[in-house]
């Protein structure tokens, strides 16, 4: 056994104090300008998937003085079916904090019979009581152009972030959809989502965070909504990391404001998170993925195959959440204050 000389454990302590302070000064100050080429320590982390189902979360003070986040979301419906109802659910959880704003409705008018044959769906969604907290508010457009609709409605309405259905093909592969088709036509944050499970019945939130994506100027504001939405929903969180060192994600995970439990994990491929997510997840757990559009800081290629990839894993619903494209001081207000 190797002794360790008292001198040399204060040292150490002592180094560590030095180089923790000097990570929290980059990591507040990367708001104003972001450095790349961060030195990257060895750090390893188990996947606490064992155990209880859920873990507790830290409950924050009510206080008087919080800063008030209600972002705007629409969310296009184009039809009242079960899937759309699970969309307003997670809609609605990313309101639920401290604002008074509605969720807003972009309600596409002229599809099937079945679908007029419908409740309208802000009336389905109150007999679910899915938006007890929110309000709604429904716009309807005769359309037959959905993607056009929805950019043209975003700005008119103050959008913030967008949620839309994840079309899928039954191989994985993406229909290009509305959702799919704004991403290209909008700078806003475009989730995507394919809910096989209602929220309610949901067993974990697993976040895949792509190399260098904490580059990216949408970064805070995207993990800012993830621990919102599991926090809402009580999912425990593991955070998949394309590097060794977990405690650099970890660190910048706790810089954004909202208390939960996450467990981190390093992968070193896409292979390699396949065999793990096949190994571990279950198909109830809900597999959410951060993006960002083509050619921009955090881009990898895999991302345009991901649904594809994910198709045969264990986890039966997905998302894709394309980061925000302009904007650089928007996602200040994600980070805590003190």
């Amino acid at each position: 056994m190797i002794e360790t000389a008292p001198s040399t454990v204060v040292g150490v302590v002592t180094a560590g104090v030095v180089l923790a302070s000097l990570s929290g000064y980059w990591l507040l100050s990367r708001r104003r300008g972001r450095e790349n080429g961060a030195a990257a320590e060895s750090s390893t982390a188990s996947d606490a998937d064992s155990g209880s189902a859920r873990l507790p979360f830290l409950d924050r003070a009510d206080e008087s003085d919080r800063r008030t986040i209600d972002p705007q979301i629409l969310l296009p419906v184009a039809a009242g079916d079960e899937h759309t109802l699970r969309l307003a659910t997670v809609a609605c959880a990313l309101k639920h904090r401290y604002g008074d704003e509605p969720l807003r409705l972009l309600s596409i008018d002229g599809e099937t019979d079945d679908d007029r044959d419908r409740p309208p769906i802000d009336d389905r969604i109150a007999e679910r009581g899915i938006a007890t907290n929110t309000a709604i508010l429904t716009e309807t457009v005769e359309t037959d152009d959905v993607t056009a609709a929805v950019v043209r409605a975003a700005p008119e309405s103050n959008t913030d972030l967008l949620v839309t259905e994840w079309d899928l093909e039954a191989d994985g592969t993406t229909d290009r959809g509305a959702g799919e088709k704004a991403v290209a036509r909008t700078p806003l944050p475009v989730y995507q989502f394919r809910l096989s499970h209602p929220p309610s019945e949901l067993a974990r939130l697993r976040l895949v965070l792509p190399q260098h994506i904490d580059h990216h100027e949408g970064f805070y504001e995207a993990v800012y909504n993830v621990k919102q939405l599991a926090a809402q929903l009580e999912l425990p969180i593991t955070v998949y990391v394309f590097e060794r060192n977990v405690d650099h994600y970890r660190t910048l995970f706790d810089l954004v404001e909202i208390d939960v439990l996450a467990e981190f994990r390093s992968v070193g491929s896409w292979d390699e998170l396949g065999s793990t997510l096949e190994a571990r997840a279950d198909p109830a757990d809900l597999l959410v993925t951060l993006a960002v559009r083509e050619d921009e800081i955090g881009w990898d290629a895999e991302l345009s195959t991901v649904a594809e990839r994910f198709a045969a894993l264990p986890p039966r619903s997905l998302a894709l959440c394309h980061l925000r494209a302009d904007e650089p001081a928007y996602e200040d207000q994600f980070l805590r204050t003190s």
